[in-house]
């Protein structure tokens, strides 16, 4: 077997050249553990060429985004192909509703640059700074803005995926988790078409909470009332403190600019039939503009002590088994709710 594994590494390497590199350090818990080797591809062309190669060699070929995510254990002797070199996005001349992006752009470079133009992705992960547009879609899941759109593969127009053996298919955003990944086709993502919305004057809003019944009151009431927030999300009050919001556990999210006194005023009868209250202004903007903590380009990838869905009836229970934990949750519009557990952090 390694004699097939060498055979197969000097194939790739007369192709790719020092975008090969053999054998990665050790380090328990990355995804690199056990590789023979990581890939730098510059365009899908070239990621074609790489799956035929492996192919016929019978070596795995895995895509690597950020490690944002929890690590699944990986097998033995495959070959890694990172997107370092695949960052490339471009955007409509026109105001037509989507972006294109490569799989190694960083969702947050993605949306910025649809701000230029007074628009936004209508959905993008919690993990923005640092995760990969190819990382997330092989993920699915739900994230910032899920509470209007949904889970992400509802907002990708299409996916440029090579499957196993080299075969460049385009799929839907439906299809994407039937073919990406190890639970799918193994299919790799190698460029995407992702939907956006105006988002000029989004406002950000806040309340704040006493104790974690009150605020799974307040998520509940937030459905009940219909209220058209394009996010919400909360904060316990481990993770407030942590943030440098307080001591109380918080709800937060943003709406269109037009919906303001519909949304305002419908936010406030949650708040006050519930024990919160409504954060001023200057506040919620605090709030909102710490929605990625602690992730960010400068800091290691948080520990997470547990990462699950529950529904809106479950909010108050989980938090209150895990209060000395630092939690973070993001609401769908299905009702589902994306907890997150981390470890804190006493190093600021």
């Amino acid at each position: 077997m390694e004699a097939i594994h060498e055979e197969a590494l000097a194939a790739i390497e007369e192709v790719f050249g020092d975008r090969l590199k053999r054998r990665p350090p050790r380090s328990t818990g990355s995804a690199s553990d056990g590789a023979l080797a990581s890939v730098f591809p510059t365009s899908a062309e070239e990621v074609v060429s790489l799956a035929r190669m492996v192919e016929r060699y019978s070596v795995p070929l895995v895509a690597l985004g950020a490690e944002t995510a929890p690590q699944t254990p990986a097998k033995e002797g495959r070959v890694l192909v990172r997107f370092d070199l695949m960052r490339g996005i471009w955007l409509p001349d026109s105001d037509e509703p989507w972006a294109g992006a490569e799989p190694g752009a960083l969702w947050l470079e993605l949306d910025n640059e649809l701000r230029l133009r007074g628009r936004g992705l209508t959905v993008y992960p919690t993990s923005a700074p640092r995760a990969t547009v190819g990382g997330w879609l092989a993920q699915d899941g739900i994230g910032v803005g899920s509470f209007e759109y949904g889970r992400l593969r509802e907002n990708v127009v299409s996916a440029d995926v090579v499957m196993p053996g080299g075969e460049r298919l385009s799929v839907e955003g439906e299809e994407l988790h039937s073919v990406v990944g190890t639970e799918g086709g193994g299919a790799i993502v190698v460029g995407a078409r992702l939907r956006t919305r105006r988002a000029e004057d989004d406002v950000p809003c806040a309340l704040a909470f006493g104790d974690y019944e009150e605020l799974a009151g307040a998520v509940a009431g937030v459905f009940d009332a219909g209220v058209s927030l394009w996010h919400l999300g909360l904060v316990s009050r481990e993770l407030a403190r942590i943030r440098g919001l307080g001591e109380e556990c918080l709800l937060f999210g943003a709406y269109p600019g037009e919906r303001d006194e519909v949304a305002g005023a419908t936010l406030r009868e949650v708040a006050s039939s519930t024990g919160g209250r409504v954060l001023p202004s200057t506040d919620a903007y605090r709030v909102w503009g710490e929605r990625f903590f602690p992730i960010a380009p400068s800091r290691p990838t948080p520990v997470l002590a547990d990462r699950t869905f529950v529904p809106l009836g479950e909010i108050s229970g989980y938090l209150k088994s895990r209060a000395d934990k630092a939690v973070q949750g993001t609401v769908a519009r299905s009702g589902e709710v994306l907890l997150l557990a981390l470890e804190p952090s006493r190093e600021g």
